[in-house]
């Protein structure tokens, strides 16, 4: 998670370690009923629900930076940019040396109106971990918007897709 993220969460848990403590140190629990207790239940319940749902999003997000258009020797990511495909390395090559080097920052990469290279195929990564060993996510015609989705698991799926050499 980001390290906001991480603020958001201290923040909420600290404010109801504190309130809790008052409750029961202040002496609230032996005059007020059990349905306070129950509200202290419940508050922490949708605290761990925000936990939950900021961890979601952040995956969310991490997905959608992970998405990369690729064309015949070169590649835009969001976050790196325009990358050209050095000699001696294919498109998946430079994909998973991309994506391994990804740190998910805040602001994207501007893609430049003047020069955009023509791109093949965009390769949506949904799960890339250990380096691109675990690597699943989808193939679509950057083309043709309707055409379906071709899923891949491994770089070497990948590669056939792409129609490049693993």
């Amino acid at each position: 998670m980001r390290k906001n993220n991480w603020i958001v969460v201290a923040v909420a848990v600290v404010a109801s370690v504190a309130l809790l403590a008052l409750w029961f140190g202040l002496g609230f629990n032996q005059v007020d009923t059990t349905l306070d207790l129950v509200v202290a239940v419940l508050w922490w319940v949708v605290v761990a629900a925000v936990i939950a749902g900021i961890m979601m999003a952040e995956e969310k997000r991490r997905q959608r930076m992970r998405v990369a258009f690729v064309g015949d020797g070169v590649l835009y990511n969001a976050e790196r940019g325009i990358v050209m495909v050095e000699h001696g390395w294919d498109e998946v090559s430079t994909l998973q040396r991309t994506l391994d080097s990804l740190s998910y920052a805040d602001q994207p990469a501007e893609l430049s109106r003047k020069n955009r290279p023509a791109f093949r195929w965009v390769v949506r990564s949904h799960k890339f971990d250990q380096g691109g060993n675990v690597w699943e996510g989808e193939v679509l015609l950057a083309g043709n918007p309707d055409a379906p989705a071709v899923r891949f698991n491994g770089r070497e799926e990948l590669a056939r897709l792409l129609g490049t050499a693993a």
